[in-house]
């Protein structure tokens, strides 16, 4: 048969179209298949993206917690820290008055002893005064005897008299030399007692400068206690950068008026900085700074710094 000048050379032709409908709908339905199977194996690339996500977000979870427990931890020791301290400036201030009151009961006892001696003095001196007295009396018995010795042969008549005389003198002479005696012995007494009181006087004072020594000392801890933190404000801030590089230390530094860091060596940062402590004072804020890969120690960082700041720093140099 001829359509349209040109001859159907399909075989059949009349029930082709029935034919050819299967294989078309079963290329569509794989197509479907394929479709679909591509449609699961995104799902679960995709479902195993999430879960690797929620995997990661659990354990960043887990490190954020155990992060949060140790900053809760290390708050904790530091307010266990400052409670400490706190109560360590309650004991001190608590000494400081007790020292205090320990002061002026040594003082009131120091002039009382004072006064004690004063009296003790005054004693010494009315028993000199007394013995002297005695001694004018002795004396003067013993002439009145010489009198009567060198008159014996004149007055031979008289020698019952003289006799009695005698006897009265020699006893109005044995009271005379116990009253004597007895105020020796007051007057050693006395004297111990002073001997006494001024050993007892050095060892108030002894102890009453061990005291002051006490007291000073800590007054200046209890100073270093209340003293206000270091701080920047209103000071001039050197900036001290260490790092190592193949094991050698760098040092960089950057003053008052530097826009940026300047290497230095040793020698020459301590000139310039012992320069800017002469000029400033007490206005000079040391700052050190250790970038994270400096490849310095704990112990390396720690010891420059101490020696740094405390030559220099304002807040040492008090």
């Amino acid at each position: 048969m001829q359509q349209g000048g040109f001859v159907d050379l399909r075989l059949n032709n009349g029930d082709s179209d029935e034919q050819s409908f299967w294989p078309t709908f079963t290329d569509i339905m794989m197509v479907i298949v394929l479709i679909f199977l591509l449609a699961m194996l995104t799902l679960l690339v995709k479902n195993m993206y999430l879960v690797d996500q929620l995997r990661a977000s659990l354990e960043s979870e887990r490190t954020a917690t155990a992060q949060a427990q140790s900053t809760s931890n290390r708050n904790t020791a530091l307010n266990l820290r400052l409670r400490h301290l706190e109560e360590e400036s309650a004991m001190l201030r608590m000494r400081l008055m007790d020292l205090g009151e320990e002061h002026s009961r040594s003082l009131t006892q120091l002039e009382r002893s004072q006064q004690e001696n004063s009296r003790l003095q005054a004693d010494l001196s009315t028993a000199r005064q007394a013995r002297s007295v005695v001694l004018d009396e002795k004396a003067e018995l013993e002439r009145q005897q010489l009198v009567l010795q060198q008159t014996a042969s004149e007055l031979e008549q008289n020698k019952v008299a003289l006799e009695r005389n005698k006897v009265a003198l020699e006893q109005n002479k044995a009271e005379l030399m116990a009253q004597l005696s007895e105020q020796q012995h007051q007057y050693e007494l006395n004297l111990e007692a002073m001997g006494l009181l001024q050993s007892d006087n050095k060892a108030q004072l002894a102890r009453l400068k061990r005291l002051k020594s006490e007291y000073d000392n800590l007054e200046t801890k209890y100073k270093r206690l209340i003293r206000p933190a270091r701080s920047p404000l209103g000071k001039a801030v050197v900036i001290v950068r260490y790092h190592k590089q193949g094991g050698v230390l760098s040092i960089e530094m950057r003053g008052p008026g530097d826009g940026q860091y300047v290497p230095v060596n040793g020698i020459t940062l301590h000139k310039r900085l012992s320069a800017l402590q002469q000029k400033l004072g007490k206005k000079l804020y040391v700052r050190i700074v250790f970038p994270d890969d400096s490849g310095l120690s704990y112990t390396e960082a720690w010891n420059l710094t101490e020696s740094l700041l405390r030559l220099y720093d304002y807040y040492y140099q008090q």
